[in-house]
């Protein structure tokens, strides 16, 4: 009996933090009748896409770098776009093409970029599912497991460890969301694999 409460009580509990992070997360989320409009209970609002896109351009300004950034809800379509004074067309379109494939494949471009990097697969094949080898962009998620868009940061040379356009990303989101997965590691080439360029 004892035990059967225990467990009781430790589901209510399990529900109750359920709840609160969802409650937490409707912050991040359009509501109230343009939600009722768009029949759509989990797509990112304006408020947060312009604060994570201001966070990142503070942090470049902070390195001395420009950036453009974007920021694609769940479906693709674009809520949020900045680019710096200085920023070319080849910056712009690739942090849309690293947002896409986050939105392609639910994580990191960084995990693309991995795998030809090991040799797991070959940019080709990459860019004929419609993505982009490239470090630079994060899922947006809330409630451990939604997935409300990407983040996409093009236009800068990378510092690394200290910075590169995904470290911009993953400090935009931890300053505007909360406490993020650690970023994937950065990998050296493969001895056969031709480096993404």
């Amino acid at each position: 009996m004892k035990m059967k409460i225990g467990l009781l009580a430790a589901a209510a509990v399990v529900v109750l933090a359920g709840f609160a992070r969802a409650e937490d997360s409707d912050k991040f989320l359009v509501r109230g009748e343009a939600s009722k409009v768009l029949m759509e209970q989990n797509q990112i609002n304006v408020v947060t896409a312009e604060a994570i896109g201001k966070a990142c351009v503070e942090e470049a300004i902070k390195q001395g770098v420009r950036i453009s950034i974007v920021i694609l809800d769940q479906f693709g379509e674009p809520v949020y776009f900045y680019r710096m004074d200085g920023q070319g067309k080849i910056n712009i379109e690739t942090a849309f093409m690293k947002a896409r494939t986050v939105l392609n494949t639910r994580q990191p471009s960084k995990a693309t970029m991995n795998q030809v990097l090991s040799g797991r697969s070959s940019e080709a094949r990459q860019i004929s599912f419609g993505n982009f080898a490239n470090a630079g962009a994060l899922p947006i998620v809330i409630n451990g497991n939604q997935f409300i868009g990407a983040v996409g940061v093009g236009g800068s040379a990378p510092k690394l460890p200290e910075w590169s356009d995904e470290i911009c990303a993953w400090r935009a989101l931890t300053k505007v969301m909360g406490s993020q997965p650690p970023l994937l590691p950065d990998l050296p080439p493969n001895a056969g694999s031709t480096p993404p360029r």
